[in-house]
């Protein structure tokens, strides 16, 4: 290995003094001085240095214990910030968060997904006059993130399955074409796994469910999406679960998507949460419905784990309606349907954010940053 240099020393000490300051929210020099080991004069450039960057600042002071009362000197949450869109059947979804994976402003749009240069010229006018109403600096811009219910090319620049919005092909140009930003492709269920994957940091191996009117997963190790070859980290929603079952959009019988995705729900009363409303109420059909259904996905989630032994993460539009007692409902049906059951808890809800997957394909580039300027 060769020597470092005064150029590497100092990169490493900046990118120390960025992840404290990060890390805690805000420090001060003398602090910065003892944890870092560094010369007060070497901190003292280095905040400047960062400060005429945009990423730090001196805001207010601390308690004095005495002498001076010293600045404070906190880290700039929006010195950069990151787009996601999620584009959907009959909307599209803009949301801008700051380098915490904070939301910082959202906004829907009521237009139905067309594959046509007209509609995504549409939305790109949408990003420019959702950051300039906002009044988001241009060269804040991270990158823009495009969420959709689709197979992604490794690189993020194409889609190479999405029969859901008959897009298969889709490439990234038709946005970069009229935006003078990054942008990549981003799988829907990944998305959302990525920003649960933010939000708790705890959180290291897991199979995430991303329930919904149509299904889809992604299976998560070490923190990452497992990257497979064409199919990424699998399409659970098109594992056979009753053969010879219902038709399936992929062109297939008895897939988990037509048995495990809302829709056998939505299909009772004609909207998810009107079937909530009257199976809280005790609605015998509702009642009937929701049984067969958590039958059918623990049966899915008991095949999933005899593959791999690992947490489930259920996201989605169901996860808000789920309660503990239907969660213990899982775990036994589940149970009972396995080889080696186990009183241990493996189900568990995922968050009830309604940006969630914008913000999960937001994050990836606040990370790709975190990690250029502090190594985090």
């Amino acid at each position: 290995m060769s020597p470092m240099t005064t150029s590497d020393v100092k990169k490493n000490n900046k990118q120390a003094l960025l992840r404290h300051i990060y890390e805690n929210e805000s420090s001060q020099q003398q602090v910065l001085c003892e944890l870092l080991h560094l010369s007060r004069p070497t901190v003292i450039n280095l905040i400047r240095e960062c400060s005429e960057e945009g990423l730090i600042e001196k805001s207010g002071y601390y308690k004095s214990t005495g002498g001076r009362k010293a600045n404070a000197i906190v880290f700039i949450p929006d010195s950069k910030i990151s787009i996601g869109v999620e584009l959907l059947q009959d909307s599209y979804e803009i949301t801008a968060i700051d380098l915490y994976g904070n939301t910082i402003c959202t906004a829907c749009y009521e237009i139905g997904f067309v594959n046509e240069d007209s509609y995504f010229r549409n939305i790109c006018n949408s990003i420019t006059h959702f950051i300039n109403g906002n009044k988001i600096d241009h060269k804040k811009i991270l990158g823009v993130g495009i969420v959709l219910q689709g197979l992604i090319s490794a690189d993020g620049t194409t889609v190479t399955y999405g029969k859901i919005l008959n897009c298969t092909g889709l490439h990234i140009s038709v946005f970069t074409d009229h935006l003078p930003y990054p942008c990549k492709f981003f799988h829907d269920a990944e998305a959302a796994a990525q920003f649960e994957l933010w939000s708790h940091p705890s959180l290291k191996d897991f199979i995430y469910l991303n329930i919904r009117s149509h299904l889809s997963g992604a299976l998560i190790v070490n923190r990452s999406s497992l990257k497979g070859t064409d199919l990424k980290s699998g399409v659970f929603e098109h594992m056979t679960l009753i053969p010879n079952g219902r038709p399936c959009y992929c062109g297939r019988r008895g897939c988990m998507e037509t048995y495990c995705s809302t829709q056998p729900l939505i299909d009772v009363t004609g909207h998810l949460h009107t079937f909530f409303e009257e199976l809280r109420k005790g609605n015998r059909t509702c009642q009937e419905c929701w049984n067969t259904y958590l039958l059918n996905l623990a049966a899915a989630i008991n095949n999933l784990r005899m593959f791999i032994d690992y947490p489930v993460l259920i996201g989605g539009t169901l996860s808000p309606y789920l309660t503990e007692e239907d969660i213990d409902t899982l775990h036994r049906y589940a149970s009972e349907k396995s080889a080696f059951p186990t009183e241990q808890r493996f189900i568990r809800q995922g968050q009830n954010q309604k940006a969630l997957r914008c913000e999960g394909a937001a994050i990836s580039y606040v990370k790709e940053y975190l990690h250029e300027i502090m190594n985090l």
